[in-house]
């Protein structure tokens, strides 16, 4: 790599600025709208309509276990950068390449300053286009199978571009495409991941590792959970042992075993979720939302609201607003 892009990578941006003086995490709002759980939001990262992004890795702290919406490509221009997967340390050095499919939930250790990691992020849609340039019974051909399943496996490739001048060429020109002043379009950053993904394909030896790891508990957990957060509006105990093959009786004390918590417990946090959604990022009228979430009873709904957050919806509402705007004044 050549030494004046990674002069130009290295440059401390604005957050990575906020972390050095005082802040000492990563801000999750930058990246997600979710409340609870971090999943990493392609709207936050890419201008709309935009099928292909790249970013720097932030560093100087442990960037916290998160999934991401879209196919993730991250390239070490220099130094090392740790991924935690499953409990299981993926370590790289300069010029390796980690491919998250959609489905993975990893953290990152901190990374100092000399460590210089960039993501390509790829919208699903255009991580698939790009499957006919892989050769037939390429891996790669099962990982975006995978990918595109809405209740797919985890997984991730690990490569290296060690000794292949193309392919160390390639992530040159994506990294100067990141800090160089000329705008890049965004068919050619797109020719350029497909050639990328073209030779590992063809070099299976740039392959270090691929890992798709789950225990048949772990993808029966994952096809409930699956089914909750899609189908909460009308999810049944009945309906989801019948698409499983399984007994209702079976399926209820499994669902107790693996998640802990009985299957009405699950679809009430998944249509709580939903509601906390709809009250914080849309203007729809309470009683819209609660049918939106999947409740009749507007009484039962009121009530375990305030159960679990101490206020109606209406005052949950107006506090979250206010508190936003607070912090946009710089309001402590």
């Amino acid at each position: 790599m050549r030494e004046d892009i990674l002069t130009r990578l290295a440059q401390i941006n604005e957050e990575e600025r906020k972390i050095l003086d005082g802040e000492h995490k990563v801000n999750k709002r930058l990246y997600t709208a979710f409340a609870k759980e971090f999943i990493v939001n392609s709207h936050r990262l890419m201008q709309e309509g935009e099928q292909i992004a790249l970013r720097r890795h932030t560093r100087f702290a442990d960037f916290p276990a998160h999934g991401h919406n879209y196919v993730e490509m991250t390239y070490v221009a220099s130094g090392h950068v740790t991924h935690v997967i499953k409990h299981r340390e993926v370590k790289m050095q300069a010029g390796d390449v980690l491919l998250l499919n959609r489905h993975t939930q990893h953290s990152v250790r901190k990374t100092g300053e000399h460590d210089l990691a960039v993501n390509i992020m790829l919208a699903t849609e255009c991580f698939h286009s790009l499957a006919s340039v892989l050769p037939p019974a390429s891996p790669l051909s099962s990982f975006m199978a995978e990918n595109i399943r809405s209740n797919g496996e985890p997984e991730y490739m690990l490569f290296s571009t060690e000794g292949v001048p193309p392919l160390e060429n390639l992530f040159e020109n994506l990294t100067y495409a990141l800090v160089g002043n000329d705008i890049t379009g965004v068919d050619t950053l797109k020719a350029t991941v497909a050639l990328i993904l073209r030779y590992f394909g063809e070099l299976p030896e740039c392959m270090i590792s691929a890992a798709r790891h789950r225990s048949d508990s772990e993808l029966l957990q994952a096809r409930i959970e699956d089914y909750l957060q899609t189908d909460f509006r009308t999810a049944t105990l009945s309906e989801l042992a019948e698409k499983l093959g399984l007994s209702v009786p079976y399926l209820s004390k499994r669902v107790r075993e693996l998640c802990g918590f009985t299957f009405s417990q699950l679809l009430q946090e998944e249509r709580f979720k939903e509601a906390i959604r709809l009250l914080e990022e849309t203007d729809l009228p309470v009683g819209d939302i609660i049918i939106a979430v999947g409740y009749e009873n507007t009484s039962f709904f009121h009530n375990q609201f305030k159960e679990r957050y101490h206020c109606s919806p209406f005052r949950w509402r107006r506090n979250q607003r206010l508190l936003h705007e607070n912090e946009e004044l710089g309001v402590q």
